[in-house]
């Protein structure tokens, strides 16, 4: 394959000069800004500066240092349990990567509370309704949003890793399944479990054909064929 040297060198340049998230030794926060003052709103319905957390995964709690997960838990308390619909989406999206189910699944809870008087919450189409003081318009990105916090409460997926019930809250805990999750690397997934653990994981293949599952301190390397599927009960 030939490689444009010249345009390589370009692009590690800017590479270079890109500025990456540090935690303000002000605020103890994840900057959102390239100044550790604390400037902006605290409590804004945005969450841009943890767009590397979720959806992006160049911050993880797998191989982040501990102080900067700590800033992205910092900057998410600082925003607040309350929001639109879909912010409160991404709240429960970015807690479920923290693995706190609770917080994840109260914000879940707020946008599925039904909106009265024009305010924020769910219409009794079960559209996200977004308030705008004296009425209310449909905001899709909630319903997008909160099935998506629901699977990444049960299933998060990374390259290589398919982790299973990383933020499974109380309320679900006794029994249940889903099927049909899709996960990083080419694959789909059906589990099942039971008082809090699970009971059985199906990985099929739709192109990958080899990962690691993992749920708590139990994980199996598995392999694939092509289009195949593995089911593992673990122990």
């Amino acid at each position: 394959m030939r490689v444009d040297s010249g345009y390589a060198r370009t692009i590690s340049g800017l590479q270079d000069r890109l500025y990456l998230p540090v935690v303000s030794p002000t605020t103890g926060r994840l900057q959102e800004w390239m100044t550790d003052a604390d400037l902006g709103e605290t409590t804004h319905r945005h969450l841009s500066p943890l767009a590397g957390f979720f959806p992006g995964d160049r911050i993880t709690t797998d191989t982040s240092p501990a102080a900067l997960i700590g800033g992205v838990r910092e900057l998410l308390t600082s925003r607040g349990m309350k929001s639109f619909g879909w912010a409160c989406a991404w709240r429960a999206l970015c807690w479920a990567r923290l693995k706190d189910a609770d917080k994840a699944y109260q914000l879940v809870l707020t946008v599925l509370t039904p909106s009265v008087n024009a305010d924020n919450g769910a219409a009794i189409t079960m559209f996200d309704m977004y308030n705008l003081g004296d009425r209310a318009t449909f905001q899709i990105d909630a319903n997008y949003g909160t099935p998506a916090a629901m699977i990444e409460m049960l299933v998060y997926s990374r390259p290589g890793v398919i982790e299973l019930l990383p933020a499974l809250p109380g309320a679900w805990s006794k029994s249940g399944s889903a099927s049909g999750i899709g996960a990083r690397g080419g694959f789909t997934v059906d589990l099942v479990w039971a008082r809090g653990k699970v009971t059985s994981v199906t990985v099929h293949s739709v192109g990958g054909t080899s990962t690691t599952v993992k749920s708590g301190s139990w994980s199996r390397h598995v392999k694939v064929a092509a289009g195949k599927s593995v089911t593992v009960c673990p122990r």
